[in-house]
């Protein structure tokens, strides 16, 4: 395993997934529009005549603010009195269904489940919840097209022919969320405006995105409390330093590697590598093509014949990444910046620090540059069999998104006082029942803006600090949130291809000399068509 987690799909979901592309081309209702790319109507003077106002949050007033770099503001303390902002249950008393998923083990039910049952009442309406692991949602969800089982509200699936398949199966929101009409749905209207660019199709409204964007940016954590006994500081100044750093934490006798799995993105990062796409004069090079690869692949080849990254890395999972750095076994991981909490989390010695290391350019010439977290990661429909309640299911995803600071969001995140969670000077702690009955994916539903928010002492303002260092500089994807129709169909196949060349390289099954054919096929097997759709949609974007 590498840490791109770029196949999104399985070759058993892409069989789905041309199922359900089968199925949206017949739809009745759907039109033939924007196969190739992006519509003509959905260029960006369209968009701004629908795009909802922009209202932020002001009833709670960070401890470090964000804005000027770009990144989530953060907070040492949840408000002691957090407000009620939503004085009234916003559903109707009717059932919601739902189809979504979840990063989490499958949560208890509801029987079982005092949060949601509490819930329930808090919403005013009973939420049945379709809960699929987030490795499966693709190929339940293509399923769920084919047979018409999508709930009232469903977090769109990545499968072919997106536009023709909200055309035909989901609510134009436009009427409720465009310009100033979406102020009935403050948090609603909270979110950040670059986020909805991925749930406007053909001029209209069809979603409610998922924020992330910078916090969704990947950087290597550092276990800082085992360097500091071992003598090692957290910086490195050349690809050099970085593998005398992961020769010092590697010791094979003690069962300890320094990589729980190969850094691929954070080596690109040294080698000035783009963010997927670069844009020059309206053209689109992928990031596949560039002259950074070769070196890049010899210090990954590199860091793998030493025995640097752990034997097990490629045939693992996430969570045993972060497992081994919990356990000091692997004291360099590659993650997102949303994953700090939960390595807080799983650390065996609660006294262990995080710290950030951040790219160096690989000639010791300066500081590298990450790449940018893409702006939303979900897109959410309502269902057109549900339209009639359509008022009612805003309402309720405009709960979910309620902000931090207030009592909406501590119920959300942490569930109820006692039960689910213990205020620990005067911060909310997630206890055992907590952290497994509050795991309902309601957050790939609707939500907030992402608040740093860590209630170990200290690692709030470590975060704000780590991300101030590293975000201004990041690359961003120019063509975050565009859609290619290509992409969505022939993408995961291509991108596993390419994937599974990469690993072989690294591990010294192919030399380095096979990654120009590769390159070279996925670009005939659609990489060119997806650069032309994405350029396209790119020039109307402006």
């Amino acid at each position: 395993m590498n840490d791109r987690d770029s196949r999104s799909l399985t070759r058993r979901t892409l069989m789905l997934g041309g199922a359900a592309f089968g199925l949206a081309s017949a739809v009745t209702g759907c039109s033939n529009e924007g196969r190739g790319g992006s519509s003509g109507d959905n260029d960006e003077a369209a968009r701004s005549k629908v795009r909802p106002a922009y209202l932020r949050y002001t009833g709670v007033s960070p401890d470090l603010a964000g804005e000027e770099f770009g990144i989530p503001d953060a907070f040492k303390r949840y408000p002691a009195e957090p407000v009620d902002v939503i004085n009234d249950p916003p559903g109707d008393g009717k059932p919601i269904s739902v189809t979504t998923y979840t990063n989490a083990p499958i949560p208890p039910k509801l029987e079982q489940n005092a949060f949601w049952q509490e819930l329930n009442k808090q919403v005013g309406s009973p939420i049945t919840i379709s809960l699929t692991p987030s490795s499966e949602y693709m190929q339940k969800f293509a399923t769920a097209v084919a047979g018409n089982k999508l709930g009232d509200i469903f977090t769109v699936g990545n499968i072919p022919q997106i536009p023709q398949l909200l055309e035909a199966r989901a609510v134009d929101l436009t009427p409720h969320l465009s310009g100033d009409n979406v102020k009935k749905y403050p948090f609603l209207a909270n979110l950040p405006a670059a986020g909805w660019n991925a749930s406007i199709f053909n001029g209209k409204i069809y979603g409610i995105p998922i924020p992330r964007g910078a916090i969704s940016s990947k950087v290597l954590y550092s276990r800082e409390d085992i360097l500091e006994a071992e003598g090692l500081k957290a910086e490195v100044k050349s690809a050099d330093d970085f593998l005398e750093l992961c020769k010092a934490l590697t010791d094979s006798r003690r069962n300890r590697f320094a990589l729980g799995k190969a850094p691929t993105e954070y080596v690109w990062n040294m080698f000035d590598i783009p963010n997927r796409w670069s844009e020059d004069g309206g053209s689109l090079t992928s990031y596949l093509v560039h002259e950074g690869h070769e070196q890049a692949f010899e210090l990954l080849n590199r860091l793998w014949k030493s025995g640097y990254i752990h034997p097990d890395a490629f045939a693992g999972q996430n969570f045993d990444v972060k497992a081994r750095f919990g356990n000091g076994s692997s004291p360099l991981a590659l993650d997102t910046f949303t994953a700090w909490a939960t390595y807080l989390q799983v650390a065996v010695d609660k006294e262990a620090r995080i710290a950030i290391t951040s790219p160096p350019k690989h000639d010791g010439s300066g500081p590298g540059r990450i790449w940018l977290g893409a702006p939303t990661i979900a897109n959410t429909a309502i269902s057109k069999s549900a339209e009639g309640r359509v008022e009612s299911l805003l309402g309720y995803l405009n709960f979910l998104a309620a902000p931090f600071g207030t009592q909406e969001y501590l119920f959300r995140k942490f569930g109820i006082e006692g039960v689910d969670y213990d205020l620990v000077d005067g911060n909310p702690i997630l206890n055992d029942k907590g952290k497994s009955e509050t795991k309902l994916g309601q957050e790939y539903l609707a939500d907030s803006p992402w608040a740093i928010f860590l209630p170990k002492e200290g690692s709030s303002e470590a975060a704000f600090n780590a991300m101030k260092e590293v975000c201004p500089t990041a690359i961003p994807d120019p063509v975050a949130g565009l859609y290619s129709e290509t992409n969505v169909r022939k993408g995961p196949q291509i991108g596993e291809a390419i994937d599974n060349v990469i690993d072989d390289i690294i591990q010294g099954r192919k030399p380095i000399s096979a990654w120009a054919p590769a390159v070279k096929k996925w670009r005939s097997d659609g990489g060119d068509q997806i650069a032309e759709e994405l350029a396209k949609a790119l020039a109307d974007s402006h």
